[in-house]
């Protein structure tokens, strides 16, 4: 995957931003495509907008520990962390004020949020609030987030699938980073999402893929 822009930064590299609603959710969507874009000289920045702060074996200072170990699993960067109480989520100018902003310093050639068909609300706010802030960004995607989640009556629809054979190593060992969300996810967690992702490469002929929607996209 190539994203034909001529903005780079003064490394060199073009920059990428990632988008989650919490600590894990990235890793779920799109783990191998996180742990492949630094070899094809992109600067990937994962944004994560709160931090769950749910019961003893869940802890918010945990999950943020969490992500910046799985973070370096896959070979980026620390998450840039908004740290929104969760009480404070919501789609609102002060959200997309804090986006835009991180937008507008890094200058990504291509942005990724979450699957807006999503059942879980944080996610729909998410998107809808890096929608609004990513208008003038050439390339904007979207990737599945449903393990563990519920279904829903809108179907994810595969629009750009990225080979990820050589990084689905990767992308299981930054799951199994997160140890709080094991007990929660249950033991098949991580078998399911790994999975999905044989079975997106199935249907992308190869081992393993990950799958996005296309919001927009911009050639020649």
């Amino acid at each position: 995957m190539e994203f034909d822009h001529p903005e780079a930064h003064a490394n060199g590299k073009k920059s990428i931003l990632v988008f989650g609603a919490h600590p894990d959710d990235i890793e779920i969507g799109m783990g191998g495509t996180i742990a492949k874009l630094p070899k094809k000289e992109y600067d990937v920045t994962l944004v994560i907008m709160t931090l769950p702060n749910f019961t003893e074996i869940d802890k918010k200072e945990q999950r943020r520990q969490e992500a910046v170990i799985s973070a370096k699993v896959m070979g980026v960067k620390a998450p840039i962390f908004l740290d929104l109480a969760p009480e404070d989520v919501a789609f609102s100018r002060n959200l997309v004020g804090k986006i835009d902003a991180i937008i507008s310093k890094h200058r990504p050639v291509a942005v990724f949020t979450q699957w807006i068909g999503d059942s879980h609300q944080d996610h729909y706010v998410l998107t809808k609030s890096v929608m609004a802030a990513a208008r003038d960004v050439a390339d904007l995607f979207m990737y599945e987030t449903t393990i563990p989640g519920g279904i829903t009556e809108k179907p994810f629809r595969p629009q750009l699938f990225v080979d990820i054979k050589d990084f689905i190593g990767s992308k299981k060992d930054a799951l199994n980073v997160f140890e709080s969300q094991k007990i929660r996810g249950g033991h098949l967690w991580i078998d399911a999402v790994i999975s999905r992702c044989a079975f997106r490469g199935y249907q992308a002929n190869t081992n393993y893929a990950e799958a996005f929607e296309v919001i927009k996209v911009t050639k020649w």
